[in-house]
């Protein structure tokens, strides 16, 4: 786990080279990947959001263990596509500290971005909005099985179209005749 974790040093200006780096990476980050590593980073979630508890106001250590493993699946997703790129995680790091210093924005916004993905508050956030969420289907859910389930003897059994007189089905027979 090599990204984002360097104290600040002092260091060269920005070369070509690396701006174009970190413009490689920030088309394959933004057009290419995003998608996959946003259903990545859904199923983590679903797989291991029940242990956060938003109203406990406390941090757990176990949310510190799944912030690691979330990190690891990004980095490691961005080390592979370093490595087509014959790059080492430590280089892209420098170049992306080194422009993100530069006046120029879309390197600057491409390391807040990957550096707001991977800070553990944001992770935390997202994880218990994802248990909210999920927590709120499965209350719908639960609803609307309900609902179902005492649904007057009408309904088309589970069909979608209803029975009987005025719900377009067959008409009801008429009264017995005295």
């Amino acid at each position: 786990a090599v990204f984002f974790n360097s104290p600040g040093r002092a260091m060269a200006e920005v070369t070509a080279d690396e701006l174009e780096l970190v413009e490689q990476v920030k088309i394959w980050f933004m057009c290419t990947e995003m998608e996959e590593l946003v259903q990545t980073a859904v199923r983590f979630a679903d797989a291991n959001c029940d242990i956060f508890e938003p109203e406990l106001q406390e941090h757990k250590l176990e949310y510190t263990r799944l912030h690691k493993e979330f990190q690891a699946l990004f980095e490691e997703r961005l080390n592979a596509y370093l490595a087509t790129l014959g790059i080492t995680p430590e280089a892209f790091e420098v170049a992306l500290q080194k422009s993100a210093r530069t006046k120029e924005s879309a390197a600057q916004d491409m390391a807040e971005l990957m550096l707001t993905c991977l800070e553990y508050e944001f992770f935390c956030q997202i994880m218990c909005e994802r248990k909210k969420e999920l927590e709120a289907k499965k209350a719908v859910m639960a609803a609307a099985a309900a609902i179902t389930a005492q649904a007057p003897g009408g309904y088309g059994g589970g069909t979608g179209e209803y029975s009987g007189a005025g719900y377009g089905g067959s008409p009801a027979p008429p009264p017995p005749m005295p």
